[in-house]
Protein backbone atom coordinates (compact mmCIF):
# COMPACT_ATOMS: atom_id res chain seq x y z
CA UNK A 1 0.00 0.00 0.00
CA UNK A 2 1.65 3.44 -1.00
CA UNK A 3 1.78 6.19 1.42
CA UNK A 4 -1.40 8.34 -0.64
CA UNK A 5 -3.53 5.15 -0.34
CA UNK A 6 -2.70 5.39 3.47
CA UNK A 7 -3.60 8.68 3.81
CA UNK A 8 -6.91 8.08 1.97
CA UNK A 9 -7.94 5.15 3.70
CA UNK A 10 -7.20 7.05 7.07
CA UNK A 11 -9.36 10.00 6.08
CA UNK A 12 -12.42 7.82 5.28
CA UNK A 13 -12.35 6.51 9.03
CA UNK A 14 -12.02 10.11 10.12
CA UNK A 15 -15.07 10.99 7.70
CA UNK A 16 -16.65 7.90 9.11
CA UNK A 17 -16.04 8.67 13.05
CA UNK A 18 -17.14 12.23 12.72
CA UNK A 19 -20.18 11.03 11.66
CA UNK A 20 -20.72 8.46 14.56
CA UNK A 21 -19.59 10.86 17.14
CA UNK A 22 -21.43 14.10 16.32
CA UNK A 23 -24.66 12.02 14.61
CA UNK A 24 -24.52 14.01 11.49
CA UNK A 25 -24.19 13.19 8.06
CA UNK A 26 -20.94 13.12 6.83
CA UNK A 27 -20.39 13.48 2.87
CA UNK A 28 -17.06 12.84 0.84
CA UNK A 29 -16.44 14.59 -2.86
CA UNK A 30 -16.63 12.27 -5.65
CA UNK A 31 -14.76 9.00 -5.70
CA UNK A 32 -12.64 7.64 -8.69
CA UNK A 33 -12.23 4.06 -9.50
CA UNK A 34 -9.32 3.78 -7.51
CA UNK A 35 -10.53 6.18 -4.62
CA UNK A 36 -14.04 3.56 -4.42
CA UNK A 37 -11.69 0.51 -4.42
CA UNK A 38 -9.76 1.93 -1.56
CA UNK A 39 -12.83 2.76 0.59
CA UNK A 40 -14.06 -0.06 0.06
CA UNK A 41 -10.74 -1.92 1.53
CA UNK A 42 -11.09 -0.16 4.24
CA UNK A 43 -14.96 -0.25 5.22
CA UNK A 44 -14.22 -2.71 8.02
CA UNK A 45 -12.59 -0.16 9.88
CA UNK A 46 -15.64 1.81 10.28
CA UNK A 47 -18.18 -1.50 10.11
CA UNK A 48 -20.10 0.63 13.02
CA UNK A 49 -20.95 3.33 10.70
CA UNK A 50 -23.38 2.70 7.79
CA UNK A 51 -22.96 4.69 4.96
CA UNK A 52 -24.06 4.93 1.19
CA UNK A 53 -22.98 5.29 -2.62
CA UNK A 54 -24.68 7.69 -5.10
CA UNK A 55 -23.67 9.28 -8.28
CA UNK A 56 -26.61 10.85 -9.22
CA UNK A 57 -28.21 7.57 -11.26
CA UNK A 58 -28.19 4.28 -10.30
CA UNK A 59 -25.09 3.27 -12.00
CA UNK A 60 -22.73 6.03 -11.73
CA UNK A 61 -19.13 5.24 -11.63
CA UNK A 62 -17.76 8.09 -9.94
CA UNK A 63 -20.20 8.40 -6.78
CA UNK A 64 -20.19 10.42 -3.50
CA UNK A 65 -20.45 8.22 0.13
CA UNK A 66 -22.66 9.60 2.77
CA UNK A 67 -21.38 8.30 6.36
CA UNK A 68 -24.40 7.98 9.00
CA UNK A 69 -26.97 6.51 7.24
CA UNK A 70 -29.44 9.75 7.29
CA UNK A 71 -32.60 9.89 4.40
CA UNK A 72 -31.04 12.97 3.56
CA UNK A 73 -30.89 14.71 -0.61
CA UNK A 74 -27.00 14.21 -1.54
CA UNK A 75 -25.11 17.58 -2.52
CA UNK A 76 -25.17 16.66 -5.80
CA UNK A 77 -26.64 18.62 -9.00
CA UNK A 78 -26.43 18.26 -12.79
CA UNK A 79 -25.59 20.65 -15.20
CA UNK A 80 -27.67 20.42 -19.02
CA UNK A 81 -24.74 21.75 -21.23
CA UNK A 82 -25.77 22.13 -24.89
CA UNK A 83 -24.58 23.78 -28.07
CA UNK A 84 -25.79 27.41 -28.67
CA UNK A 85 -26.13 26.48 -32.66
CA UNK A 86 -26.54 22.43 -32.52
CA UNK A 87 -25.81 21.96 -36.43
CA UNK A 88 -23.44 24.22 -36.40
CA UNK A 89 -21.54 22.37 -33.14
CA UNK A 90 -18.17 20.38 -32.95
CA UNK A 91 -18.58 16.96 -32.38
CA UNK A 92 -18.41 16.36 -28.60
CA UNK A 93 -16.74 14.12 -26.55
CA UNK A 94 -16.58 13.16 -22.57
CA UNK A 95 -12.76 14.40 -23.10
CA UNK A 96 -14.07 17.38 -24.32
CA UNK A 97 -16.82 18.65 -21.58
CA UNK A 98 -14.16 17.22 -19.13
CA UNK A 99 -11.52 19.03 -20.53
CA UNK A 100 -13.39 22.19 -20.50
CA UNK A 101 -14.43 22.40 -16.86
CA UNK A 102 -10.65 21.34 -16.06
CA UNK A 103 -9.81 24.09 -18.01
CA UNK A 104 -11.87 26.29 -15.71
CA UNK A 105 -9.91 25.14 -12.64
CA UNK A 106 -12.65 22.57 -11.15
CA UNK A 107 -10.85 19.54 -9.37
CA UNK A 108 -11.70 16.12 -10.63
CA UNK A 109 -13.09 15.76 -7.27
CA UNK A 110 -15.93 17.67 -7.64
CA UNK A 111 -17.34 16.22 -10.91
CA UNK A 112 -19.03 13.16 -11.09
CA UNK A 113 -20.23 11.52 -14.34
CA UNK A 114 -20.51 13.05 -17.27
CA UNK A 115 -23.40 11.55 -19.50
CA UNK A 116 -23.16 12.57 -23.08
CA UNK A 117 -26.91 12.34 -25.58
CA UNK A 118 -26.75 13.65 -28.50
CA UNK A 119 -24.28 15.86 -28.67
CA UNK A 120 -25.01 17.63 -25.19
CA UNK A 121 -23.67 16.51 -21.84
CA UNK A 122 -25.57 16.19 -18.12
CA UNK A 123 -22.67 16.84 -15.93
CA UNK A 124 -22.95 15.96 -12.30
CA UNK A 125 -20.83 17.91 -9.73
CA UNK A 126 -21.33 19.04 -6.41
CA UNK A 127 -23.53 21.35 -5.46
CA UNK A 128 -20.98 24.33 -4.68
CA UNK A 129 -20.35 24.27 -8.08
CA UNK A 130 -23.08 24.47 -10.42
CA UNK A 131 -23.51 28.16 -10.43
CA UNK A 132 -19.80 28.71 -11.27
CA UNK A 133 -19.86 25.82 -13.98
CA UNK A 134 -22.97 27.94 -15.22
CA UNK A 135 -21.92 31.25 -15.01
CA UNK A 136 -18.36 30.45 -16.98
CA UNK A 137 -19.03 27.50 -19.10
CA UNK A 138 -19.59 28.88 -22.41
CA UNK A 139 -16.94 27.23 -25.13
CA UNK A 140 -16.51 23.26 -25.31
CA UNK A 141 -13.49 22.74 -28.21
CA UNK A 142 -14.47 25.43 -30.77
CA UNK A 143 -18.68 25.19 -29.79
CA UNK A 144 -20.32 27.37 -27.54
CA UNK A 145 -22.48 26.07 -25.11
CA UNK A 146 -25.40 27.07 -22.78
CA UNK A 147 -25.60 25.86 -19.54
CA UNK A 148 -28.65 25.57 -17.19
CA UNK A 149 -29.43 23.03 -14.24
CA UNK A 150 -31.25 20.41 -14.79
CA UNK A 151 -34.66 20.23 -13.28
CA UNK A 152 -36.08 16.83 -13.92
CA UNK A 153 -35.23 13.44 -12.16
CA UNK A 154 -32.03 11.89 -12.36
CA UNK A 155 -33.60 9.15 -13.57
CA UNK A 156 -34.82 10.57 -16.29
CA UNK A 157 -31.68 10.71 -17.96
CA UNK A 158 -30.86 7.79 -19.83
CA UNK A 159 -27.23 6.08 -20.25
CA UNK A 160 -26.57 4.45 -23.41
CA UNK A 161 -26.67 0.76 -23.68
CA UNK A 162 -26.24 -1.77 -25.88
CA UNK A 163 -26.57 -5.50 -25.87
CA UNK A 164 -24.14 -7.91 -27.12
CA UNK A 165 -23.39 -11.77 -27.55
CA UNK A 166 -20.25 -12.76 -27.17
CA UNK A 167 -18.24 -16.74 -27.98
CA UNK A 168 -15.97 -16.69 -25.48
CA UNK A 169 -13.19 -19.27 -24.67
CA UNK A 170 -14.52 -19.03 -20.67
CA UNK A 171 -16.42 -17.29 -18.09
CA UNK A 172 -13.24 -16.30 -16.17
CA UNK A 173 -12.66 -12.45 -16.30
CA UNK A 174 -9.66 -11.83 -18.32
CA UNK A 175 -11.49 -14.19 -21.40
CA UNK A 176 -14.49 -11.96 -21.55
CA UNK A 177 -12.48 -8.57 -20.87
CA UNK A 178 -10.24 -9.79 -23.95
CA UNK A 179 -13.34 -10.41 -25.67
CA UNK A 180 -15.30 -7.44 -25.09
CA UNK A 181 -12.32 -5.08 -25.49
CA UNK A 182 -11.30 -6.57 -28.52
CA UNK A 183 -7.76 -7.39 -27.16
CA UNK A 184 -5.93 -10.47 -27.12
CA UNK A 185 -5.32 -12.66 -24.01
CA UNK A 186 -1.97 -11.21 -23.07
CA UNK A 187 -3.21 -7.73 -23.39
CA UNK A 188 -6.02 -8.32 -21.24
CA UNK A 189 -3.84 -9.87 -18.49
CA UNK A 190 -1.24 -6.89 -19.00
CA UNK A 191 -4.80 -4.48 -17.71
CA UNK A 192 -4.49 -6.81 -14.17
CA UNK A 193 -0.82 -5.42 -13.89
CA UNK A 194 -1.62 -1.86 -14.85
CA UNK A 195 -4.89 -2.08 -12.23
CA UNK A 196 -7.38 -1.12 -14.65
CA UNK A 197 -9.75 -3.53 -14.02
CA UNK A 198 -12.59 -3.03 -11.84
CA UNK A 199 -15.46 -5.50 -10.41
CA UNK A 200 -18.55 -3.71 -9.03
CA UNK A 201 -16.36 -0.75 -7.57
CA UNK A 202 -13.29 -3.00 -6.64
CA UNK A 203 -9.66 -3.18 -7.97
CA UNK A 204 -9.79 -6.74 -9.59
CA UNK A 205 -6.43 -8.47 -9.09
CA UNK A 206 -7.33 -11.84 -9.70
CA UNK A 207 -8.25 -12.44 -13.78
CA UNK A 208 -9.74 -15.87 -13.03
CA UNK A 209 -12.62 -14.77 -11.46
CA UNK A 210 -15.15 -16.50 -12.56
CA UNK A 211 -18.47 -14.18 -13.85
CA UNK A 212 -21.36 -14.09 -12.62
CA UNK A 213 -24.74 -12.64 -13.83
CA UNK A 214 -24.93 -8.70 -13.28
CA UNK A 215 -21.58 -8.55 -12.26
CA UNK A 216 -20.48 -5.17 -13.69
CA UNK A 217 -16.63 -4.47 -14.85
CA UNK A 218 -15.40 -1.39 -15.78
CA UNK A 219 -11.79 -1.62 -17.57
CA UNK A 220 -10.16 2.03 -17.13
CA UNK A 221 -9.58 3.63 -21.02
CA UNK A 222 -11.79 0.77 -22.64
CA UNK A 223 -15.63 1.17 -20.48
CA UNK A 224 -17.82 -0.75 -18.81
CA UNK A 225 -19.88 -3.74 -18.80
CA UNK A 226 -22.45 -5.65 -17.62
CA UNK A 227 -22.36 -9.18 -17.54
CA UNK A 228 -25.23 -11.24 -18.54
CA UNK A 229 -26.54 -15.00 -19.04
CA UNK A 230 -24.71 -17.88 -20.20
CA UNK A 231 -26.25 -18.99 -23.45
CA UNK A 232 -25.04 -22.26 -24.47
CA UNK A 233 -22.06 -24.09 -24.35
CA UNK A 234 -20.12 -25.28 -27.64
CA UNK A 235 -19.06 -28.67 -28.15
CA UNK A 236 -15.50 -27.42 -28.16
CA UNK A 237 -16.00 -25.94 -24.61
CA UNK A 238 -16.12 -22.42 -25.41
CA UNK A 239 -19.36 -20.00 -24.37
CA UNK A 240 -21.90 -17.80 -25.71
CA UNK A 241 -22.51 -14.89 -23.37
CA UNK A 242 -24.80 -11.94 -23.19
CA UNK A 243 -23.13 -8.81 -22.07
CA UNK A 244 -25.06 -4.56 -21.79
CA UNK A 245 -22.32 -2.16 -22.64
CA UNK A 246 -22.42 1.05 -21.27
CA UNK A 247 -21.90 4.11 -23.25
Amino acid sequence: MNSEEELLKKRFKELANKSYTRNIPVFTNFLGLLELSAFHESSRDFSHVPYELNGGTDFAERVVVQFGGFELPYPIACIHVKPVQKKFSDTLTHRDFLGALVNLGIKRELLGDIIIHDNEAFVFCIDSMADFIMEHLDRVKHTSVKCSLFDGTFDEIQIKTTNKELNVASLRLDAVVAEVCKLSRSQALALFREKKVFLSGRLMENNSYQLKPLDIVTVRGFGRFEFGDTVRETKKGRYFVTVKLYG
